[in-house]
């Protein structure tokens, strides 16, 4: 148990050492793909760099002394008595640690799991247009448009109009892409690490670069950008947006 502890502040460590470094020498670059492979990395390297044991070697110490079997026999006893009788008059802290941990690890899991659940739903119940890929869905319902692999979701209202080629192109990028897979892993790595603000920092990181890197792929075919970017404000003030699309 003090093992898997540690090595929970481990992961949490090294993603913050990552995680600043990223922040203070890539994060205001505009090499955006180059930005995304760096997070994952981080993410990965996060998780199996505290796992790593580097040997070290050292001289040969001395030989012991040779001690009588009678005392070291009574010395180990002794150490064991006072070690049961420790235990059982003290409370297991690392028992109750990791019962909170597990609990709210659980409840994370849950909450991406019902989250995704909720967004198959809203796909199932639009209207699929063509069969083509990426998809689209037109729904009804008022939410702001989204991608889940491999489904760009938008209001049917704005479909009608006539006026969402270039929202269209953005939902088509983060699909092409493949940006769902870095929401998932987020995700789970925030239900692993609930307690690094550094995990909640990495996911706020993915997310504005998956942002910037469909928007540079929006822009090329657009005529009016201002307009562009009005229309994104208002699909984020009017609309409900979906947590893990």
């Amino acid at each position: 148990m003090d093992k898997f502890l540690l090595y929970l502040l481990k992961v949490a460590a090294v993603s913050g050492v990552f995680y600043i470094v990223y922040l203070l020498l890539f994060s205001q670059d505009t090499f955006y793909l180059r930005n995304r492979i760096l997070l994952i990395i981080l993410i990965i390297l996060s998780i199996i760099l505290p796992e790593i044991k580097i040997p070290v070697y050292t001289s040969a110490a001395p030989a012991a002394a040779k001690i009588n079997d009678f005392d070291n026999s009574a010395s180990v006893f002794t150490a064991t008595a006072h070690t049961i009788a420790g235990q059982a008059g003290s409370f297991n802290y690392n028992r109750f640690f990791l019962l909170v941990y597990f609990t709210i690890a659980a409840f994370f899991i849950i909450r991406a799991v019902i989250s995704v659940i909720s967004t198959y739903s809203i796909i199932r119940k639009g209207v699929l247009i063509g069969n083509q890929f990426p998809k689209i869905i037109l729904n009804d319902a008022d939410i702001s448009p989204f991608s889940f692999y491999p489904y760009a979701v938008i209001p049917a209202r704005f479909y009608n109009s006539g006026k969402y080629s270039d929202i269209l192109d953005h939902e088509f990028a983060h699909i092409r892409q493949g940006h769902t897979f870095d929401l998932l892993l987020s995700e789970l790595f925030i239900a692993f690490q609930w307690f690094n603000p550094f995990a909640w920092l990495i996911k706020r990181s993915v997310i504005l670069n998956h942002e910037y890197l469909a928007d540079k792929i929006s822009l090329r075919n657009n005529t009016s950008i201002k307009e562009y970017q009005y229309r994104l404000l208002n699909f984020q003030t009017e609309l409900r947006s979906i947590s893990i699309a």
